[in-house]
């Protein structure tokens, strides 16, 4: 009897011992101090670095208008020379022709 509780003590450790080396490959989300540093906080975008990055093609601003593929209106990049490129479709219209 006592080899049988012997063998079965041998196979319940190396089973404990298997499922800690499993458990610590598995990922785990950092918590706490072992979390990622925050990003440093940028300043407040003022109206003249705006203007800046608007003419530079940096950024562009949204609003709703008619998209000729999908002949409806929906929300589209609109760029400071009036063209303008739908969120849904990506179709690119050309600006005003004034």
């Amino acid at each position: 009897m006592s080899e049988y509780v012997t063998a079965l003590t041998g196979a319940g450790t190396a089973m404990a011992v298997s499922l800690t080396t499993v458990a610590r490959a598995l990922p785990v989300r950092p918590k706490g101090r072992h979390r990622a540093p925050r990003p440093a906080v940028q300043s407040v975008l003022n109206e003249a670095s705006l203007n800046e990055l608007l003419d530079g093609g940096e950024v562009e601003g949204n609003d709703f208008a008619h998209c000729p593929a999908e002949q409806r209106t929906t929300f589209h990049a609109i760029r400071r020379d009036g063209s303008r490129r739908c969120w849904t479709c990506n179709f690119d219209s050309p600006g005003d022709q004034r």
